[in-house]
């Protein structure tokens, strides 16, 4: 059994998917299931919901009585990004130092 659009195998075993209700759906399956309200939204539509999502985030970072520690905080990159990114550069004609 492989999942929808691919020729890798599922990550769990078929007889499971026959094991459960039958409201349960496969991972493809539940995906465009939540997406499906959001697939045919224009870019105007889209960029709606993404400011009110950032509007959400403000005053949940506001609320949390430390908005400045967390707007300061950055993830550092882990080291495989790091990499890639200076073998990108370097496949680009940049050197490590720029950019």
């Amino acid at each position: 059994m492989t999942g929808v659009g691919s020729d890798r195998p599922l990550c769990y075993d078929p007889w499971v998917l026959t094991a459960l209700p039958g409201w349960v759906v496969d991972d493809a399956t539940s995906v465009r299931d939540e997406v499906a309200e959001w697939r045919d939204l224009t870019p105007s539509q889209r960029w709606q919901l993404a400011k009110l999502c950032g509007r959400a985030a403000m005053w949940a970072v506001r609320a949390s009585g430390n908005p400045q520690r967390i707007l300061d905080h950055v993830d550092p990159l882990p080291d495989s990004t790091v990499a890639a990114l200076a073998r990108l550069r370097r496949g680009a004609g940049w050197c490590d130092g720029d950019r």
